[in-house]
């Protein structure tokens, strides 16, 4: 047995006030010898072992019933005999993700999850504790009032969410309720990555019984568009626009830009495994960082209908190369110029602006002098010239120096938190035969803020030490770019990775985030406020937090300059609405009781049906009850018979008086 108040135990301290009442009346006082009091000795010698039986009788009643009520304020469950089920600690996962906005019939798959969890709090007795837990994380408890409340409030999120670490979470809150039966139950659409890949790791529940139901419904023939890539980022002012479209049969395209339909079109069927490809090629008058969307008609799933992407429009930038930079950057950049992508600044201006007022770049290798920011630099070829490399990033007043050549071949490895752009992770696998570790200085480690209170971001590593590091002004590459060094020049993304760091990361585009909703994400330097994508602003509280949960272009400002974009869109795997089978979505949990059940009402029996115990408290308050009847029946008769004896010696009093 056990309690789930106990301290209403000590209530039963009140069944020692009949013992003691009853003791006390055994006090015995002065005796009176009169006619009258003779006549009721001998009565009670009479009657004194019918008394003494009724007296043991009424206080066991008076002691049980104290007893039993309160043993019934302490909320005792036991495996024993009960009534209503057993009280449980029961948290409902709701899967709330992007696909569950499906709409089947006439409303949506998460109104019908919703409904079973109404029905499962509805059943739920007082001393149940329960909980609701969605993707998101987010957690209510409470009045059932409460958690009805919150079920009216929750939508569709933007993206996948986390059900399997909302599981987790589930598991603690329940665990926390003892001497209650913990109880997860989980409500899903039942997708097919509802509760993740096959290739994650399944959710720990140990002892805790994890019951899941997903609704049975017909496969639905989604469309969506899975991905849209505006190529290059910085459009001067023509780019190109190519997505990837799921669809059963032809269906109409249009892309928008800023608000106005630039192109429309028909893609052919694809399925999710191979969609179609669509592509198109833009030009835009506006200058500036533009929304952009590619849209599809709505069908049953809204959510993936439109895909968002972000471009900068505006003159080419203008780049000063100097001759250390080698022959590899200096061609790559050619090809730039002549795509008319970038501007070669001439000599004229190499001193200070372009005559298109755009500042500009230098690209060269960190040996030489007389450079203005900012610039990418690059490790010297020769190894005995790295001391004139070192002063030369000291004069720059960058935190970093080279350290002692390395010959080793390794791999190149990104910071995916801080790619902010394809251009970014283009240096993922990069072979590198020749490098200079970099050195931070003094306090200024990767990641932190140097000395001038300018941050440094680690891009890439290289046997464990810093390949890649981009600050306020500069990127820095610790190999030269030469095919003896690393195989970055001769890899297909080095041109886009060269035009992404002159134009976007080292220009005065900012930077381009993508993300998923709610993703940890972390903000280039200095952003102050959000441009939301109905116009309004809000602050930006710190540099490393989480992305927005409704998909959408939130435009990066420092003060009044838009410094980049944050564009957020779903996972392209919530489009896929093939049903997961109940075992595949098992195997996902990991636990002693993991089970599922095909409909609503054996999911919420089996729930309520745990094996911890049954409430004793309404059988205990019946006893107590049934105690107090018996025991004011037998006062009402003792009562009764004390009055006939006292009639009868009145009586005989005044008989003999006579």
């Amino acid at each position: 047995m056990a309690f789930l108040a106990p301290l209403f135990l000590a209530l039963g301290a009140l069944a020692g006030v009949p013992l003691l009442v009853h003791l006390l009346r055994r006090r015995v006082g002065r005796v009176v010898d009169f006619p009258a009091v003779r006549y009721l000795l001998r009565m009670e010698k009479e009657h004194s072992r019918e008394r003494k039986m009724k007296n043991l009788i009424l206080l066991l009643l008076r002691m049980l019933a104290c007893i039993a009520l309160g043993l019934s304020a302490a909320k005792p469950i036991a495996r024993l005999a009960g009534v209503g089920h057993s009280p449980v600690a029961v948290a409902i996962v709701l899967d709330n993700s992007m696909s569950s906005g499906l709409v089947v019939g006439t409303e949506p798959v998460l109104e019908a999850l919703k409904k079973d969890a109404r029905d499962l709090i509805a059943a739920l007795a007082p001393e149940d504790r329960a909980w609701i837990v969605t993707a998101d994380g987010k957690v209510t408890g409470g009045t059932p009032e409460a958690l009805r409340d919150a079920l009216g409030a929750i939508r569709p999120l933007g993206g996948r969410g986390d059900t399997r670490a909302a599981i987790g979470r589930a598991v603690a809150l329940v665990r926390g309720g003892a001497p209650r039966a913990p109880v997860v139950a989980v409500l899903t659409d039942g997708q097919v990555n509802a509760l993740g890949a096959a290739t994650d790791s399944a959710v720990l529940s140990g002892n805790v019984p994890v019951l899941v139901h997903a609704p049975t419904r017909a496969v639905s023939r989604n469309r969506g568009v899975l991905d849209v890539v505006p190529e290059p980022q910085r459009w001067t002012p023509t780019g190109n626009v190519s997505a990837s479209v799921l669809s059963a049969d032809t269906i109409p395209w249009r892309i928008v830009l800023n608000g106005r339909t630039l192109a429309r079109g028909t893609a052919p069927p694809g399925d999710f495994a191979r969609p179609a490809a669509v592509s198109a090629r833009l030009s835009s008058a506006t200058q500036g960082w533009l929304r952009g969307a590619f849209e599809l008609d709505a069908d049953e799933l809204r959510a993936d209908d439109a895909r968002y992407f972000a471009v900068r429009v505006a003159p080419p930038p203008s780049v000063d190369v100097r001759n250390e930079a080698g022959l590899f950057v200096a061609a790559a950049l050619g090809t730039l110029i002549d795509d008319g992508r970038i501007a070669r600044l001439g000599s004229a201006n190499a001193g200070g602006l372009s005559s298109q007022g755009i500042a500009r770049v230098v690209v060269s290798g960190a040996e030489s002098g007389g450079l203005g920011a900012p610039i990418l630099l690059l490790a010297p070829s020769d190894p005995l010239r790295v001391g004139d490399a070192n002063r030369t990033l000291e004069r720059l007043n960058i935190p970093w120096r080279f350290g002692a050549v390395a010959r080793d071949t390794v791999m190149a490895r990104t910071n995916s938190q801080l790619a902010h752009s394809a251009a970014d992770s283009a240096l993922e696998g990069a072979k590198v035969m020749q490098r200079y570790p970099l050195l931070p200085t003094t306090a200024s480690a990767a990641g932190t803020a140097s000395a001038g209170g300018n941050r440094t971001d680690t891009l890439a590593t290289a046997g464990n030490a810093p390949w890649a590091v981009a600050g306020a002004g500069y990127v820095l590459i610790a190999s030269p770019m030469v095919p003896t060094a690393t195989d970055l020049p001769l890899r297909p993304a080095f041109v886009p990775w060269l035009f992404g760091v002159v134009a976007m990361r080292l220009g005065d585009d900012g930077q381009l985030i993508n993300a998923t909703p709610g993703a940890r994400i972390t903000l280039p330097a200095n952003i102050t406020a959000f441009e939301m994508p109905d116009g309004s602003v809000n602050a930006a509280a710190a540099r490393t937090g989480f992305a927005p949960t409704e998909p959408g272009v939130y435009l990066l400002r420092r003060d009044a300059a838009q410094t980049g974009a944050l564009v957020v869109n779903a996972e392209r795997d919530e489009s896929n609405l093939a049903a997961a089978t109940d075992k595949d979505l098992l195997a996902r949990i990991s636990g002693d009781e993991v089970s599922a059940a095909p409909n609503a009402s054996e999911w919420r029996s089996e729930i309520l049906d745990q094996t911890a115990g049954r409430s004793l408290a309404w059988p205990l308050i019946a006893i107590a009850l049934l105690a107090l009847v018996i025991e004011s029946w037998l006062s009402r008769m003792s009562a009764t018979a004390v009055h006939t004896i006292n009639a009868s010696a009145k009586s005989a009093t005044r008989t003999r008086a006579a």
